[in-house]
């Protein structure tokens, strides 16, 4: 179905390609996961497939690009677009109309297609999807699964053989993400569809994909399976402890992981929970939050301690963005209240609230505004009062150097979040609100994430995170704090909200089956 052949591309002032000399096949109703490093160049493999890069990014493009038998090197995007659709990393921001139906039907309309035919495609694509009760509703009005539903549909309504996907689980809670996971692999299984999709995540779809390609940092790509993550750094918990106990074969899905752990079952430490300041950095009270006379927070009341990392849980729409903008004070507070040592950050200036508390948002581009990484980096040093370069440093150990001049728009969404992560990490305000931190990281950027989250917590800094990221969450968090429908159901110790027997447990819990074991970190290989 596709064929790239000695594929090269680059983007313009760049160092180095971006992608060199690629060689791939992909066959019909392949299911593929396309992985790699923050910023290696995965989204720009889609790109190359669909004629964005380099028609829309810029960039040189050599070699040739064959999809379904014919030549189509050098064609633009709607010379494609019969052929292969493309979800990206937000799909709401490429929503073009107003109602499920009307954003189905748009791209047909564009294609030429006539009015019965529309209809027919309308009504295959939605059954397909399962969106049939959704297609008078409004977008807005659509949850983050229901949204990625769409997109998908909206993908492929003209009898497109190739879904182009990046990123498509990223901002799904654990059980939205498994529905989409399970409706791409019905698309390649049972309907013949190519399904390509960009994930850092792979734990959420490792054991149904057929094949696995890396994008590495220096451009050369590779397709195989499984045992090459080991050489990337890019390992799930569950291949991560069978390489730790030398299992044979690797396992990657669970059940398999489970099976081998109950044969052997390995020593572990318990995760021990550090005696906490009794001090409370913040309180939050009754704080509710509405819309248009609907309620997206209803009178959540919680405490954070000084040197404590608490993290919000909840499925797509459960109100935790909502909660961390009303704690922030830029955001809508219908009532309630938030005290800190300086008040409430409602009634502070801007200045004033970025030195008692941070929020790093979910789309972090909407706090880049200037010309270039060093112009970026060079003014927050500024505004910190910092001579040591402390922005750089920061960013440089989530995402490793990267060329000074390019510009934070050319950035991969993971490398803006890893920016902005460093612009407000470094303002040293005693309070940081993170909503998604994760999004777009890969697992050695979750690492250094987690590492300077830690380092915070030493300071006594207060960390309140908002995230679907079970493995990150049971890496940095004491506590957890459940919503559902804008309300606290729940707030538990980590080890028991993520532990066996709760409604997140991690890979490792669900393997070992142990209470209060969670993460690799905690397992010890017993030497013979």
């Amino acid at each position: 179905m596709i064929a790239l052949r000695d594929v090269s591309f680059g983007y313009a002032g760049t160092e180095r390609p971006a992608l060199s000399r690629v060689n791939l096949d992909f066959l019909p109703g392949e299911f593929s996961l396309v992985c790699g490093a923050t910023g290696s160049g995965k989204s720009t493999l889609l790109r190359i497939l669909n004629g964005l890069a380099p028609h829309f990014t810029g960039g040189s493009l050599s070699g040739s690009l064959v999809i379904d038998g014919i030549d189509v090197t050098g064609s633009k995007p709607h010379e494609l677009a019969a052929q292969v659709g493309f979800v990206n990393q937000q799909p709401e921001s490429s929503f073009v109309s107003d109602t499920v139906k009307q954003e189905l039907v748009y791209g047909m309309e564009q294609l030429g297609f006539n009015r019965d035919k529309m209809s027919d495609s309308l009504k295959q694509v939605a059954e397909l999807l399962d969106i049939e009760e959704l297609l008078d509703r409004p977008l807005s009005w659509l949850s983050g699964g229901q949204q990625q539903r769409v997109a998908i549909a909206s993908a492929l309504a003209a009898g497109q053989k190739i879904l182009l996907l990046d990123e498509p689980t990223s901002a799904l809670d654990p059980e939205a993400a498994a529905e989409i996971v399970g409706v791409l692999k019905s698309l390649a299984h049972e309907h013949g569809i190519t399904v390509i999709l960009v994930e850092h995540r792979i734990e959420r779809v490792i054991e149904l994909v057929d094949s696995v390609v890396i994008v590495a940092n220096d451009g050369l790509v590779t397709k195989g399976g499984y045992e090459q993550f080991e050489n990337y750094h890019l390992v799930p918990p569950v291949i991560g402890l069978s390489t730790e106990l030398s299992w044979n074969p690797v396992t990657v899905s669970v059940s398999a992981a489970k099976a081998n752990w109950e044969r052997g079952p390995q020593q572990w430490k318990q995760l021990v929970n550090e005696n906490l300041s009794k001090t409370v950095a913040m309180e939050v009270n009754d704080l509710s939050v509405s819309y248009d006379g609907l309620d997206a927070v209803s009178k959540v009341s919680f405490e954070v301690h000084a040197g404590e990392v608490v993290a919000l849980m909840g499925k797509n729409g459960s109100g935790k963005s909502s909660v961390l903008w009303a704690i922030q004070g830029g955001g809508k507070r219908s009532s309630g209240s938030v005290k800190t040592q300086f008040g409430d950050p409602k009634s502070l200036s801007a200045d004033e609230r970025l030195c008692v508390l941070t929020l790093v948002p979910q789309k972090a581009a909407d706090l880049l505004f200037l010309n270039s990484l060093a112009d970026e980096l060079s003014e927050s040093d500024k505004f910190a009062q910092l001579t040591d370069s402390g922005t750089s440093k920061i960013f440089e150990s989530l995402t490793g150097r990267l060329d000074p001049k390019i510009h934070p728009r050319d950035l991969s969404a993971g490398q803006q979040l890893a920016l902005v992560l460093a612009l407000q990490l470094v303002k040293g305000a005693g309070i940081l609100l993170l909503d998604e931190p994760t999004r777009g990281l890969d697992y050695a950027a979750k690492r250094s994430l987690a590492k300077q989250i830690r380092a915070l917590r030493k300071e006594g800094k207060s960390v309140l995170v908002a995230s679907h990221d079970v493995e990150f969450v049971a890496l940095v968090a004491d506590r957890v704090l459940e919503l559902e429908s804008g309300k606290m159901i729940s707030d538990k110790l980590t080890t028991v909200a993520l532990g066996i027997g709760s409604s997140h447990p991690t890979q490792i819990s669900q393997i070992t089956g142990q209470p209060g074991l969670l993460t690799l970190s905690q397992v010890e290989k017993v030497q013979k």
